[in-house]
């Protein structure tokens, strides 16, 4: 049996593995590649590069407060969160490239870390009953109880005017985006044959498809998110990444999304959760 320290960086391994596969990975419509700027002015590769290795050293971290402690497991989780933010942030030179990203390598983490602790099988379900253990209420507690008078985030305002939950109302509800779509559309490509990067992007088409992303909704609203998933839709009735006429769907989606100033990065978030969640169950297993 790996001792703590191993397994914290073993597991902090895999989380860095999916930040960096989920940006390698192409044609990912609207969304940043060694390729593509997609629909961003002020980021592309090299950014997120920057961003990934600034918040690397944090993720072991993460799974230590799993391991650790059994109360107060958000708010320890985070703490180191916005220390990871603070070298984001400089390394980027202020921009966000994966703010969101860190609070969920932050829960799977620390998930990762309790299921060792419970000697739990580190399998999605486990995972994701923690993580709903870990953020029960944060919905309640942080969304439907908004000082409006205060200073709002992005999702905070996109609550009030949509009545979004965003990326609190998924791990709430335990990642049901990732378990219900985006790791049987991943699954199923790899077993199709696909390369991890197709198989990727085929997932990434789920995700988009069903995700009510706060990333479009800010900034195209809900015009843009229908929009967006209906394309997505499209690209899966074609076959996305399995077959021709999908591909190239997927590389018209891309342009289309470019032109429409579309980003889906919640859906990217979420692509790269799919793969950490597929991967340390392999590892697990």
């Amino acid at each position: 049996m790996l001792k703590d320290m191993e397994f914290c960086n073993m597991v902090g391994q895999v989380l860095l593995e999916g930040m960096l596969l989920e940006v390698i990975s192409h044609p990912s419509p609207g969304l940043v590649s060694p390729f593509s700027q997609g629909s961003h002015s002020d980021m592309d590769y090299n950014t997120f590069l920057r961003s990934t290795a600034a918040i690397a050293k944090y993720l072991p971290d993460f799974v230590h407060v799993g391991l650790k402690y059994d109360e107060n497991i958000l708010e320890k989780i985070r703490n180191i969160g916005l220390l990871a933010e603070d070298d984001m942030f400089r390394a980027t030179y202020g921009i966000n490239t994966q703010k969101g990203l860190i609070f969920l390598t932050g829960l799977i983490g620390a998930s990762a870390g309790r299921c060792k602790k419970l000697n739990l099988s580190l399998n999605r379900l486990n995972i994701a009953n923690i993580i709903k253990e870990i953020t029960c209420g944060i919905v309640e507690k942080e969304l439907k109880n908004i000082n409006k008078d205060g200073k709002l985030t992005n999702g905070e305002k996109l609550y009030l005017k949509y009545g979004v939950t965003g990326i609190r109302g998924e791990v709430e509800k335990g990642l049901p985006t990732v378990l219900k779509w985006g790791l049987p559309a991943f699954e199923d490509a790899l077993g199709f044959g696909l390369s991890v990067n197709d198989a990727l992007i085929h997932s990434l088409i789920y995700i988009i498809s069903k995700l009510d992303d706060t990333t479009v909704l800010n900034r195209r609203g809900l015009k843009g998110l229908y929009f967006m998933k209906n394309i997505a839709k499209n690209a899966i009735f074609l076959g996305a990444m399995k077959t021709q006429i999908g591909r190239e769907y997927v590389v018209y989606m891309d342009k289309i999304f470019k032109k429409k100033n579309i980003s889906p990065g919640g859906a990217a978030d979420l692509l790269a959760v799919t793969y950490i969640i597929y991967k340390l169950e392999k590892w697990g297993n």
